[in-house]
C-alpha cells in the first residue's frame, strides 16, 4: 500500500498541482548558512537644497568671480610692494655679478704665472766708463753684467756726447758679452806765434790768426802752418782724444851773442814749458833761448807723463838732450781665448795682465786659428794701466 505521501506525489505528477488537496504541515525552520547584514543608513545626497522664493534669483547667493574695485590704499600698497621686488632683483643682479667678477679674479690670479726666460749679458766699451742705457733705462757703467729678459733690446753706450747704439739679442739660459768701440772724441789745438796775428791753416784750410784755440779736432796727425808776411814755418801735431795739442811758432827768431839754441829728442810728442809757459815741442825746430840755465818741464796729459829738467843755453850754441819714453802696463784678455802680439811680439796667450810697455801708442794683434785676428791700437799711459778686450765669436 502506498502511503499519504506518496500518493500525494503521485496526484501531483500525473495531475498537476494539487496542493490544496494536501494537508499542512508545519514548515520547519531553515537556518541560513551566512546572516545577512543589517541594513545600513540611508547616505544623504551631497545637494544643498536651494530654496526658491519668489522674485528671487537663487544664482545671486554666489560671490562674483571678477574681484571687487581695490580702495586708493590697496592699490598704493600694490605699488611700493612691486618697487621693492624690483629693488631687491636688481641689488641680487648687482651682487651676482660682483660675485663672477670675483670668482674669476680670484681664478685669474691663483693661477701660477710663467717664468720669464733670462739671459746674461756683458757689456763692455773702450774705454770703459760709458753709461749703460737698455731700453731707455740707465743700468749702469761698463764694463757691466747683468740679467736680462729673453728677446732683443736696444742697448746705448753713451760717453762724453759721444755714443753708439747696438740691437742685443738675448737668448733663454745664455751667457752673452758685447764689447764696442766709442766714437772718438775730438781733440783741442792751441796755436800761438811769435810774433803774433799771424795767419794759420790746418791741413790747407785756413782757420784764424795767432793766438788760436780750436775746441773740436779730429784725433789724428795734422799739419799746422803760420805766414806772418813772407815767411811760413809748418809744423806736423798729433791731436789725442780728450787731449790738448800746442803748437809754437817762432817765425823771426833773435840772434844776438846772448842767445842759444836747444832741440829735444823724445819718441813722445810732449810740450816744452818753463814757467807755465809753452816754449815749444819735442822733435820740432830749435828753440832759441836765453843764455844761463833754465828749468823746463815737458808734459803730455793724454800721456800722463811728466818729466823736469835743467839746462844750460850757450852762446850762439845748441843744447840737446833727450827724454825716454816712462814705462806703463797693459792687460790683454778675449773671449774665448786669443794668442797675443803687441808691436809684432808675441806675449802669449790669453789672459795676460800686467804687460810692461813703453809709454804711447802700440799695435795689438789678436790671433785664434778658428775665428781669425783682430787689431787694435791701445794707448799705455805712465799712471793709469790700460786693458784692452775682444770678442773673438762670431
Amino acid at each position: 500500500m502506498l502511503n499519504t505521501a506518496q500518493q500525494a506525489r503521485r496526484l501531483s505528477g500525473s495531475e498537476g498541482s494539487h496542493a490544496d488537496l494536501l494537508p499542512e504541515r508545519p514548515q520547519e525552520a531553515v537556518q541560513p548558512l551566512h546572516p545577512a547584514p543589517p541594513p545600513a543608513e540611508p547616505i544623504a545626497p551631497h545637494v544643498v537644497p536651494i530654496r526658491i522664493e519668489v522674485g528671487h534669483d537663487p544664482l545671486d547667493g554666489f560671490s562674483a568671480e571678477a574681484p571687487a574695485e581695490a580702495t586708493p590704499a590697496a592699490r598704493l600698497l600694490l605699488a611700493v610692494k612691486a618697487k621693492w621686488v624690483l629693488a631687491f632683483g636688481a641689488c641680487f643682479a648687482v651682487l651676482a655679478v660682483v660675485a663672477a667678477a670675483f670668482y674669476v679674479r680670484t681664478r685669474i690670479a691663483s693661477r701660477p704665472t710663467p717664468k720669464a726666460l733670462l739671459g746674461h749679458a756683458v757689456l763692455r766699451s773702450r774705454p770703459d766708463g760709458a753709461a749703460v742705457i737698455i731700453d731707455g733705462v740707465e743700468r749702469g757703467t761698463s764694463p757691466l753684467e747683468l740679467d736680462l729678459v729673453a728677446g732683443a733690446h736696444e742697448v746705448i753706450f753713451w760717453a762724453e756726447s759721444a755714443e753708439r747704439r747696438i740691437e742685443l739679442r738675448v737668448d733663454g739660459g745664455t751667457h752673452v758679452v758685447e764689447n764696442v768701440d766709442m766714437p772718438l772724441r775730438g781733440g783741442a789745438l792751441e796755436i800761438d806765434s811769435d810774433p803774433a796775428g799771424a795767419r794759420v791753416t790746418v791741413d790747407g784750410t785756413t782757420v784764424g790768426v795767432t793766438p788760436l784755440t780750436l775746441p773740436r779736432v779730429t784725433p789724428a796727425r795734422h799739419t799746422v802752418a803760420v805766414t806772418k808776411g813772407p815767411t811760413t814755418v809748418n809744423r806736423e801735431v798729433d791731436v789725442l782724444a780728450g787731449a790738448t795739442a800746442s803748437v809754437f811758432l817762432s817765425l823771426t827768431p833773435k840772434v844776438s851773442a846772448v842767445t842759444g839754441t836747444l832741440t829735444v829728442d823724445s819718441p813722445l810728442d810732449l810740450r816744452i814749458l818753463e814757467n807755465g809757459k809753452l816754449l815749444g815741442l819735442t822733435n820740432a825746430a830749435p828753440i832759441t833761448l836765453a843764455t844761463g840755465k833754465h828749468q823746463l818741464e815737458l808734459v803730455s796729459e793724454a800721456l800722463e807723463v811728466r818729466v823736469n829738467r835743467s839746462v844750460v843755453i850757450e852762446s850762439n850754441k845748441l843744447a840737446r838732450f833727450s827724454v825716454a819714453a816712462p814705462s806703463g802696463m797693459l792687460s790683454v784678455n778675449a773671449s774665448p781665448w786669443a794668442e797675443v802680439f803687441v808691436d809684432g811680439r808675441s806675449f802669449g796667450v790669453t789672459p795676460l795682465g800686467s804687460i810692461s810697455l813703453p809709454t804711447g801708442s802700440h799695435e795689438v794683434v789678436w790671433r785664434h786659428p778658428q775665428f781669425g785676428e783682430k787689431r787694435r791700437t791701445v794707448v799705455v799711459g805712465a799712471q793709469t794701466p790700460a786693458r784692452a778686450t775682444v770678442d773673438l765669436n762670431p
